[in-house]
């Protein structure tokens, strides 16, 4: 049996075996990895084959002085997030998740959802004028990172930090809420 860095400088060289042997290794923790954030195993399928086609396609560049488990999960981390993203912009699915959460919760607690959702818009609204722009583009528009930052003529990177200013800011005058993790989740992806 090679070792890890072995397979991995066989697969910079194009062996197709190394790549099996490295996408048997790991293509059942990517998979799971994925299903603790997508919870649907289609999708955590796919995100399993993506990785290790972005891997493939990558070989050549591989650092073999970085930890190749850290690199696999951090191109599996992007993938699922990006899916989740788009997910969640399905109308169908973020009301999914809302069904799923509202059903958990008496009638007070969702009454409480309710006012919590108008304390985020209200503390929204406080935003500095442009990270306001961008939150009410992204969540109120649902356009993407990339269509926000051409219709602003700003860079992705402008647009991901006045999401996640708008992120902290709001959860910094929201406190400590039991369902902020799921409104900030709908709220940002």
């Amino acid at each position: 049996m090679k070792t890890e860095a072995e397979l991995i400088s066989n697969v910079k060289a194009g062996m197709t075996s190394a790549f099996d042997t490295l996408f048997g290794m790991y293509s059942l923790k990517i998979y799971y990895f994925a299903f603790s954030i997508l919870k649907s195993k289609e999708d955590s399928e796919d995100v399993v084959q993506h990785t290790f086609f972005k891997v493939w396609e990558k070989r050549e560049s591989i650092n073999s002085n970085l930890v190749f488990k850290s690199f696999l999960f951090t191109i599996a981390y992007n993938i699922s997030v990006d899916l989740l993203r788009i997910r969640l912009k399905e109308k169908g699915y973020k009301e999914g998740i809302l069904a799923i959460a509202s059903s958990n919760y008496s009638m007070e607690e969702r009454i409480e959802f309710g006012d919590l959702l108008d304390r985020i818009n209200q503390i929204a609204k406080d935003l500095p004028p442009r990270k306001k722009e961008i939150y009410q583009l992204s969540r109120i528009h649902n356009l993407t990172n990339s269509e926000i930052a051409e219709k602003l003529n700003i860079s992705v990177k402008t647009v991901e930090n006045g999401i996640g200013y708008s992120l902290k800011y709001i959860k910094t005058h929201l406190g400590n809420d039991p369902v902020l993790g799921l409104l900030l989740a709908w709220i940002f992806f």
